[in-house]
């Protein structure tokens, strides 16, 4: 009987007890096994995706040095600079401080730039913010030979060692540069400078290091040829890849990817991408068995599960077999007199499965508020042309709830108008939100679109179509616009301007569009607010010619500034700005011909003797005055308060200086001794008894002209009346009015009237015959 009753209890609980291990145990590694391949394309492409994250950081901050270096080489006084024409030292050293100042600022407005300088090919001179210096003496031209090979606009050279000047100590770092020339888009025969930005190599390798926190092995950047330009490991910058003894060969590293492969050190798996932007290559070498380790760790999750679940099945075995055969071991205990032990706990089974529950409910909250996050950054791509396959994109389209039409895109930016008259920040933000949500509906009854929010206060908006009419499209566009304008309008009490671009056909011109609506979104200076532009109502041809046709009209602003005409320079003023509206001129060029007209009206009124900082404030920039306009009226208002207020200081100037007589002196000195050809203000202020800066200043401020000018002037008066005697000969009269060199004399001769002496005495000789 005791055999019975061991017999039917035990060959229960070993039946159960290896039917549980052989399901568990199969179970468990099935599903190890169907896992393993997804789990390790998803290693793969989280490493991918750790490395574009690296590149996208990398030349988000490389991208964004270039714009700064474009908006920068297109300032007034780096144009003057780079063009190497300065009239005078006076003129030069203005300019030199304004560029200090500009300096600076991007210096502030961009921590990631160790250094720059201009370089102009035409002095052969180089200007740093701390210094100005001839080509010859300058200490880092090793960019220059690229440069003067380089067949674009801009390039970045490989890492480089230079000993670099900082607050007076000579420094020797490692340096990525940017090198971009002048002109932005001339050829290399017409270049005119450059300028060239350094940034520190440990600025990228920090970058690489902030990803790279994330997962183990390391991530260099190089070039085409292989050579290390970044690495955290600097004794491998300047080196081949293939000194590098857990590296693949370089031919083995084209395009993007990934290869695995064995060296004597191990095994490894090398990651790779090659940006499209400066043809860099972005590696990641990491050891495969600390990449495969999540895969051991699920491995080893999963046998810890099968173990738990089998002890937990051969508890639940147990369980069962004590309350099955308990009124059999009723009947045996009557025989034996044994007792058996008590029933299982079960509640673990409760908890575990409640547990699950819960982990997966957190799983689908956290990632449906990831969702937003997500769906910004995907138009930001696409915004910024990072993603132009519509075939791959459709998925992740589809995943985030975006529905576009795979061809035929449009893109509008909205900005809302007046943001400082707006309560608070946290308004600006919800009118934002608001106007995103509203773009986006209207959109929806006319086509497929998304709108995004760029900033506070500016939205974007790709609306997609499925008919193939541009046209069509385009006034749909302007139809929707004009719709979200007025809904802004009527039920938010606020105002918008929209710029709209062209239509486009593939994913790849949305990039395009947006940056079209954008240029037209500037064209709110001209046009006002609450207004809808679109890029081809502002778009022209002939911008030259409207430039020079608005510069001769300034030219003549600057001569009744001159003469001190208040009236006359009001309405010439008004006739510029009014051609400026009429021509519909660019606003960049509007700035610019503006800076160009205070510029020159502030050098005639220095020609004339005054002090610029007499009628200058040093607290106000002109630049960012006129920068912070935001119409055309402010900024005509700030010109013709500028140039009246030039007027009121030269009469001022003019009505205070009164009559000197040692200059009159002067004078009548000078028309008696012109023709002596030693002539010169040494002379005369050893003759006067006046120091020569102080007799060439008080001549100035007495005459409004220098001192050699007026003589040139009295000689070639002179010159003049002898050379309508044709008997005379040239070099004869050159000597009469002080010229030992007959060359000189009839080139400043034609410089002064635009003649040569013998054209001047046969055009005269032509006039009196005429006459007759």
């Amino acid at each position: 009987m005791r055999l019975l009753q061991g017999s039917i209890s035990a060959r229960f609980k070993v039946i159960y007890g290896l039917f549980f291990l052989l399901i568990i145990s199969s179970t468990v590694w099935l599903s190890y096994l169907s896992s393993k391949g997804s789990l390790e394309e998803q290693l793969r492409n989280t490493n991918i995706a750790l490395l574009n994250l690296t590149q996208q950081k990398i030349e988000m901050m490389l991208r964004e040095i270039d714009t700064n270096t474009i908006n920068f080489i297109q300032e007034p006084e780096v144009v003057f600079f780079l063009n190497g024409r300065y009239l005078n030292d006076e003129l030069r050293f203005n300019h030199f401080r304004v560029l200090n100042d500009r300096f600076k600022t991007l210096m502030f407005a961009n921590s990631n730039i160790s250094s720059f300088y201009l370089y102009s090919m035409e002095s052969k001179s180089l200007l740093t913010g701390t210094m100005f210096s001839d080509e010859a003496d300058f200490y880092d031209m090793k960019w220059k030979d690229a440069f003067m090979s380089m067949k674009g606009y801009q390039q970045w050279l490989d890492t480089r060692k230079i000993a670099e000047i900082n607050t007076g100590l000579l420094l020797e770092k490692n340096v990525i540069t940017l090198v971009r020339s002048f002109p932005l888009i001339g050829m290399p025969q017409f270049r005119k400078g450059a300028i060239i930005v350094n940034i520190e190599e440990s600025t990228i390798s920090n970058l690489i290091q902030d990803v790279d926190k994330q997962r183990v092995g390391q991530t260099l950047v190089m070039n085409e040829q292989g050579i290390i330009i970044s690495s955290q490991n600097k004794e491998q910058l300047f080196q081949h890849v293939s000194s590098i003894k857990s590296a693949p060969s370089l031919s083995e590293l084209s395009g993007s990817g990934y290869v695995t492969h064995n060296t004597d050190n191990g095994s490894y798996t090398t990651f790779y991408l090659t940006s499209a932007y400066n043809g860099w290559k972005y590696v990641s070498i990491i050891p495969n068995p600390e990449m495969n380790r999540p895969l051991e760790i699920i491995r080893n999750l999963l046998l810890a599960v099968a173990v738990g679940m089998f002890v937990l099945a051969i508890v639940i075995v147990f369980a069962v077999s004590n309350y099955t055969f308990r009124p059999l071991e009723r009947f045996f205990r009557s025989f034996t007199e044994k007792k058996l032990g008590q029933a299982g706990d079960l509640t673990y089974m409760e908890k575990f499965f409640k547990q699950v529950i819960s982990d997966n409910e957190s799983l689908q909250k956290q990632m449906h508020e990831s969702l937003p996050a997500l769906k910004w950054r995907l138009i930001m791509s696409l915004l910024m042309g990072d993603k132009t396959n519509y075939n791959r994109m459709k998925p992740y389209f589809d995943t985030l709830g975006i529905e576009l039409s795979p061809v035929h895109f449009v893109v509008m930016t909205i900005e809302l108008d007046r943001i400082q008259d707006i309560a608070s920040s946290r308004d600006v933000y919800l009118f934002t939100y608001a106007i995103s949500n509203v773009a986006e509906e209207l959109v929806d009854g006319v086509c497929k679109g998304v709108s995004v929010e760029l900033t506070d206060g500016r939205v974007a908006v790709i609306m997609s179509f499925e008919e193939d009419d541009a046209q069509g499209n385009q006034i749909q566009a302007l139809q929707v616009a004009d719709l979200v304008k007025d809904y802004v309008e009527g039920h938010f009490k606020q105002t918008v301007t929209i710029g709209i671009g062209r239509p486009h056909l593939y994913l790849d011109g949305i990039h395009a569009s947006y940056q079209e609506a954008l240029s037209a979104l500037k064209y709110k200076l001209i046009m006002g607010d609450n207004t809808v532009i679109s890029i081809d109502d502002i778009a022209g041809n002939n911008l030259n010619d409207k430039y020079y046709r608005i510069s001769g009209m300034s030219d003549a602003v600057v001569n009744f500034i001159q003469e001190t005409d208040k009236v006359k320079v009001g309405l010439q003023v008004e006739k510029i700005f009014d051609e400026i509206i009429a021509s519909n001129v660019p606003p960049e060029m509007i700035r610019q011909m503006c800076i160009q007209l205070i510029m020159k009206s502030i050098k005639v009124i220095s020609d004339k003797g005054m002090e610029v900082k007499e009628f200058l404030d040093p607290k106000e920039n002109i630049y960012n005055r006129i920068e912070s306009c935001v119409s055309v009226d402010d900024i005509k208002s700030y010109i013709a308060a500028f140039l009246q207020q030039l007027i009121v200081h030269t009469e001022e100037k003019r009505s205070s200086r009164g009559t000197n007589d040692t200059i009159k002196q002067v004078q009548e000195y000078l028309e008696q001794h012109y023709m002596d050809s030693d002539l010169s203000l040494n002379l005369l202020a050893s003759q006067f008894g006046l120091s020569v800066p102080y007799l060439s200043k008080l001549f100035k401020e007495t005459t409004e002209t220098n001192f050699m000018d007026s003589l040139i002037q009295i000689r070639m008066e002179k010159s003049k009346e002898l050379l309508m005697d044709p008997k005379r000969k040239v070099n004869t009269i050159a000597e009469s009015v002080g010229y030992n060199s007959t060359h000189s004399y009839i080139r400043i001769f034609k410089k002064y009237t635009g003649q040569t002496p013998g054209e001047f005495r046969e055009n005269h000789k032509k006039g009196a015959e005429d006459k007759k």
